[in-house]
């Protein structure tokens, strides 16, 4: 008896501690929900937190079972899970919460809140970062549908022959993990074609490396000359940067980016202002936050300076777009247990 009396405190703190994150945090999101920078640094916490220690997969079962049970402990009823891992696509229908009040339920800031918990299970679910919509279903006896949308990975970039032909073994290892996707995703809507985006970068990159390094390049990369892929590409990003000082690194890469605007209005009538992502648009804000899978850009670790570049090409851009200097701060590094990182870009005329 004492044994089962000990569980059910146990079970109730534990109810009681979620009931106490869920108020907070939900008081949190409709407060900063209409300021786009807050409400894109909270989705940006929950979400991890969710994917990162509420999420433990050993192994032993189905994600969709796991997902199951996390959504249950969080106190929520009538769960339905589908989702077509091929297409990336799914939809999650759920009842009430035994946490969350009923004056709550069509606040914007709940809506918030469940973006937050659901592309951080989404990223579990399609084992890639996740875009989640959710809206009110009265209608069909549930509270909330979800819809959930695997973001661009590298798949889609094979597509455009992202895998050298000519690869050895162990000689393009390192610079699979950059894609199209993560490259550009962070900037630009998928609105704007991959294939304009690797048209443009790779011709603008490899004029770079022609222009330095043709008369005593190696003969393998000027081979790779002859076969656009995302792999090559970065070989030749690799390659121009080698042996520089990340300043260095950084005005290169502004000015490669400028280029890839340059080419780039001349491949679509739409302004690139609003092609960039909705967090961008606004030339007025005083600073802009963008988050990132640090890692695909470093090859974990094994190629440092690529991310720095990838980062600077970035401040060429919008700079070039806005026609005015940006600056970029470092805010988050990834770390052994962090996924992504996050960096402010700011307009020079808002320093003092």
């Amino acid at each position: 008896m004492v044994v089962k009396r000990h569980m059910a405190l146990g079970i109730i703190k534990e109810q009681r501690m979620i009931r106490t994150i869920f108020y907070s945090l939900l008081q949190s999101a409709e407060l900063i929900v209409d300021n786009k920078q807050l409400s894109d640094v909270f989705v940006s916490n929950v979400e991890k937190f969710v994917r990162e220690r509420s999420i433990i997969d050993d192994g032993t079962k189905e994600m969709k079972e796991v997902a199951f049970e996390l959504l249950t402990a969080f106190g929520w009823k009538s769960i339905n899970i589908n989702y077509d891992d091929k297409l990336g696509t799914g939809k999650i229908i759920i009842g009430k919460n035994r946490y969350m009040i009923k004056e709550v339920t069509d606040k914007k800031g709940t809506l918030l809140f469940l973006q937050a918990i659901f592309q951080g299970i989404g990223y579990h679910l399609f084992n890639a970062p996740t875009a989640a919509s959710v809206k009110l279903s009265f209608s069909t006896g549930s509270q909330y549908e979800i819809t959930l949308q695997r973001l661009r990975e590298a798949s889609s970039d094979k597509m455009l022959g992202s895998i050298a032909t000519s690869k050895k073994a162990g000689d393009t290892s390192n610079h699979e993990s950059l894609t199209i996707g993560n490259m550009f995703e962070p900037i630009f809507q998928k609105s704007l074609p991959d294939v304009f985006l690797l048209e443009t970068a790779w011709k603008v990159i490899t004029e770079s490396y022609v222009a330095n390094f043709s008369i005593d390049g190696d003969e393998s990369l000027k081979e790779a000359l002859k076969n656009e892929s995302m792999v090559n590409l970065s070989r030749f990003i690799t390659k121009i940067i080698e042996d520089e000082t990340e300043e260095e690194i950084l005005n290169l890469s502004e000015l490669i980016g400028e280029f890839i605007v340059k080419i780039l209005i001349t491949k679509t009538n739409e302004p690139l202002i609003g092609l960039l992502q909705s967090t961008l648009q606004d030339c007025h804000a005083d600073s802009y936050l963008i988050y990132y899978e640090c890692r695909k850009f470093c090859a974990e670790k094994q190629l440092p300076n690529r991310c720095a570049f990838i980062r600077g090409m970035w401040v060429g851009i919008l700079s070039e777009i806005f026609g005015i200097q940006i600056k970029i701060k470092e805010l988050f590094h990834a770390g052994k247990r962090d996924r992504y990182c996050m960096v402010e870009l700011t307009p020079e005329k808002n320093t003092s």
